[in-house]
C-alpha cells in the first residue's frame, strides 16, 4: 500500500534581528554555512538567525591543540551469534510466571548478566559487573528492529562506581561517535561514514560552554564554533591551511516575546522526582524468581497498588509501577547511571514522561497526545536550573511553535511551522 502524502498550507516563520534566509544565502555564498551536526533542525535554524554585532569576546579562545581532545580507546561492539539463548552456559532465571528473563554467567572477578526480551526472546542488554563491588564494568545495549545483533551503545564505567566514563554509539557495527565523561569536561568524538574522525566536541561542566571543532581528513581543523550553555554561539572561526582565516563574534539580543509564552506560565511541568526505595524497607505481597530471589513487592494502600520490580539479584529497586483501582498511573524506571525517567498514565495510555540525571536534576519532559504522538517538549539547560526550550507541536494558533530562553526568562529564539498534512491510501 502506497501512502500519497500531500502538503499544504505550509507557513514557516523564524522571528529574529536578521532575515534568515538572506544569512542562509549569504553563508551558503561564502562557505560558512554551520558545519555543526550535533544540532537538530530547529537549533540549526535558530542558529542562523542570530546577529552577528562585533562584543568583547577575546577571552573566549578554543584549544588549538586537539590533539589531546582524540580519543584513541574505542570498544568494540559485541556480536551475537542468534543461538546465545540455547548455547549460553549459566544460570537461567525465570521469573514468577516462568518466563525467562536473564541468563547469568558468573566468573571468579566477574559476573556478566544476559537481558532478554519475554516477547521477542532476544537479548537486549548485557551487563558486565565487578563481583567485589557489584558495580558495573561495562554495559552493552541491542535493539529489536535495529542493531539487533551487535551492540548499538557501548557504556563504560569508572571502576568500582556506577559512574558513565564513556558511551560509544555504533550503527550495525560501524563506529558512530565516542563520549567521555569527565567531572571538568566532556569530549566527544564524531566519525565519518569512511571511518575517519570529523568532529570533535568539547563541554565545560562547569560553565556548559561548548566548542565545536570540525576538521579536515588529515585532523587539522577547518571550522570551530564556541556556545554558551543555551547553544548561543558566541563566536565562529575558520581556517585556512592551519591559520586564522576568519573571526565572526556574537553577541545576543533579546526578542520581544509577543506569543504570550513564559517559562513561568508553561503548564508542562516535572513529575516529582522519586528515589528508588531500600528493599529492606518494603514491606507487602512478595513474589519470588524460581531461584528464589526477590522478584517484586506489592505495597497496597487502599484503591492504591504500588508494586517494587528488583533487579536479579533482589537487592535494588530498578523499576516501580503504581495502579490506582488497577489501572496503572505511572511507571519509573531507574538506570544504572542514576538516572530517573518517570512515566505518567491517563485512561490507560501514556501521557508524560519526565526525564531526570544522576544529579537529580530534569533534562526534559514529553507530553503524549491520545494517539501517542509527541505534543510538547519541554528541555532545561544543562545544570537543569532553567528552561531553556519549550516545543508545542499542536499548538491551535501556530500549529508547530518553539521558543528558547535564556537564564533571564528572556526570548531569545523562535521558530513557527503551520503545516496542514493530508493523506490519501490508496486502495491496492
Amino acid at each position: 500500500m502506497i501512502n500519497k502524502i500531500s502538503l499544504g498550507s505550509i507557513n514557516a516563520v523564524f522571528q529574529g534581528n536578521t532575515n534568515i534566509l538572506d544569512r542562509f544565502k549569504e553563508n551558503l555564498k561564502n562557505g560558512n554555512v554551520n558545519q555543526n551536526v550535533n544540532l537538530n533542525g530547529n537549533e540549526a535554524l535558530a542558529n542562523y538567525n542570530r546577529p552577528i554585532i562585533k562584543s568583547d569576546t577575546n577571552l573566549i579562545t578554543p584549544d588549538e591543540n586537539i590533539d589531546k581532545f582524540i580519543i584513541k580507546d574505542t570498544p568494540s561492539p559485541v556480536t551475537l551469534k542468534g543461538d546465545e539463548i540455547e548455547t549460553l552456559s549459566g544460570e537461567r532465571i525465570l521469573d514468577n510466571d516462568g518466563k525467562l528473563e536473564a541468563i547469568i554467567a558468573k566468573d571468579d572477578k566477574t559476573t556478566k548478566e544476559y537481558h532478554i526480551d519475554k516477547d521477542s526472546k532476544t537479548i537486549t542488554k548485557i551487563v558486565e559487573r565487578d563481583n567485589a563491588t557489584g558495580f558495573p564494568i561495562r554495559i552493552d545495549l541491542f535493539g529489536i528492529k535495529y542493531n539487533s545483533n551487535t551492540s548499538g551503545t557501548v557504556q563504560e564505567f569508572t571502576p568500582q562506581t556506577n559512574k558513565l566514563k564513556k558511551e560509544t554509539y555504533f550503527d550495525e557495527g560501524k563506529l558512530i561517535s565516542v563520549k567521555i565523561f569527565d567531572d571538568d569536561k566532556n569530549i566527544e568524538n564524531t566519525f565519518r561514514n569512511d571511518g575517519k574522525l570529523r568532529w570533535i566536541n568539547t563541554e565545560d561542566n562547569k560553565t556548559g560552554f561548548i566548542t565545536h571543532y570540525t576538521l579536515d581528513e588529515n585532523n587539522h581543523i577547518e571550522f570551530v564554533n564556541i556556545e554558551d550553555e543555551n547553544y548561543n554561539i558566541l563566536k565562529e572561526i575558520s581556517y585556512q591551511n592551519g591559520k586564522i582565516k576568519e573571526v565572526a563574534e556574537s553577541k545576543l539580543k533579546p526578542l520581544t516575546n509577543t506569543y504570550g509564552i513564559t517559562p513561568d506560565n508553561i503548564a508542562l511541568k516535572p513529575a516529582e522526582f522519586v528515589e528508588a526505595p531500600k528493599v529492606s524497607a518494603l514491606e507487602g505481597e512478595k513474589k519470588f524468581r524460581e531461584n528464589g530471589s526477590l522478584e517484586s513487592v506489592t505495597v497496597s494502600d487502599g484503591n492504591t497498588k504500588t508494586e517494587y520490580i528488583t533487579g536479579y539479584d533482589g537487592k535494588n529497586v530498578r523499576e516501580i509501577k503504581v495502579f490506582d483501582n488497577d489501572e496503572k498511573i505511572k511507571n519509573i524506571f531507574f538506570s544504572e547511571t542514576g538516572n530517573v525517567n518517570i512515566q505518567e498514565f491517563k485512561n490507560g495510555k501514556l501521557y508524560k514522561t519526565t526525564f531526570y540525571n544522576s544529579s537529580k536534576r530534569p533534562d526534559c519532559i514529553i507530553e503524549y497526545t491520545e494517539k501517542g504522538e509527541v505534543a510538547k517538549i519541554v528541555s532545561y539547560s544543562f545544570d537543569g536550573t532553567f528552561i531553556k526550550k519549550y516545543s508545542d507541536e499542536k499548538n491551535p494558533q501556530f500549529g508547530y511553535i518553539s521558543l528558547e530562553f535564556d537564564k533571564d526568562k528572556q526570548l531569545i529564539a523562535v521558530s513557527i511551522r503551520n503545516i496542514e498534512k493530508n493523506i490519501t491510501e490508496s486502495e491496492d
